[in-house]
């Protein structure tokens, strides 16, 4: 027994240090192993920190442009004839936040200082639309961001769109057109609903007691009535809107692209939803010079001036898309 231990003992401090130089050379391994994941779960987690941040960015983007107002913009609209001359124009003022509509008429005959005193049909028609925007914000002191030209067709389809508006005039309005076809005959407080083409034709003939101050005055009685009439139909408006765009832009000179409207879109759709009446009407004060030549007055630039002050936004810029 004593033979046997004395044998076995070299052998067991042999197995032993074997075992002890195996599992030392694994040490590294494991720890190689153990590094590489620890760079492994560090890139990882790099990854899904930046993909997540992006997310909340793309989010925090995305409720901003639904939240955050726009500045009012105004819109001048120009009323053309067959023959490309002027009729009447108006500018459009939207004020998102405000929840105001404000319309300004105007004569075609309205005087431009800037323009050596042509009038706005003058102007139009020497350098188009371009120019036109430029003597109206010279003339009324403020600046249009957006000009479209309508056809008499397309205002007149868009009067229908709508559904025109109910009419009692103070006086007795009447014309006998020489080709038959466009006769006008209403008589005095009598209330009647106006097609699009009766809108028109009032607005184009001379059948007013006073004159084109006459047509002036009705020109914005038309704009607030067919505007709030709009917004007393919140359906038949909202699911009209793209068909009046469309009205608008066909063959128009205008710089409205199909991405502005789509932002317009987004903010009427979210006044349509308040069932409020946002119309008002600033008609123009100054003077008749002749019965062709009409001079806003100083007094009336200022008022207009401060109303365009008192309706721009206090909230944040930012486009509003449509969720």
């Amino acid at each position: 027994m004593a033979f046997t231990a004395e044998k076995a003992g070299p052998n067991r401090r042999e197995d032993k240090k074997k075992y002890k130089t195996r599992k030392q050379s694994q040490a590294p391994v494991a720890l190689i192993y153990f590094i590489t994941l620890l760079i492994f779960l560090g890139v990882f987690g790099w990854f899904a920190k930046t993909i997540v941040d992006k997310l909340t960015h793309h989010k925090t983007e995305d409720n901003t442009a639904t939240t955050a107002f726009i500045d009012s913009y105004n819109t001048l609209y120009a009323r053309v004839n067959n023959g490309d001359v002027l009729s009447d124009l108006f500018v459009l003022r939207i004020c998102p936040e405000h929840d105001k509509m404000i319309c300004v008429p105007l004569s075609a005959l309205t005087v431009s200082p800037s323009n050596n005193n042509m009038t706005f049909r003058e102007v139009y028609e020497n350098g188009g639309i371009r120019d036109l925007q430029a003597a109206v914000d010279s003339t009324l002191g403020i600046s249009t961001d957006f000009y479209a030209t309508l056809s008499n067709s397309a205002f007149e389809d868009i009067c229908d769109i709508i559904g025109g508006f109910t009419y009692a005039p103070e006086q007795e309005i009447y014309f006998i057109d020489k080709k038959g076809d466009e006769d006008i005959s209403l008589r005095e407080n009598k209330p009647v609903s106006l097609s699009g083409k009766q809108i028109r034709m009032i607005l184009q003939h001379s059948v007013f007691s006073n004159g084109r101050q006459g047509n002036m005055e009705f020109l914005g009685t038309t704009l607030t009535e067919l505007i709030n009439n709009a917004f007393d139909q919140v359906d038949l408006t909202t699911s009209s809107l793209d068909i009046i765009y469309g009205k608008i832009s066909a063959n128009s000179a205008t710089n409205l692209s199909e991405n502005d409207y789509k932002e317009h879109r987004a903010y009427i759709k979210d006044m349509l939803a308040k069932q409020i009446s946002p119309a008002e009407c600033m008609l123009p004060e100054g003077t008749w010079n002749d019965s062709e030549h009409f001079t806003i007055s100083a007094e009336y630039k200022q008022k207009l001036y401060d109303t365009m002050e008192a309706t721009k936004s206090q909230s944040k810029s930012g486009k509003k898309t449509e969720e």
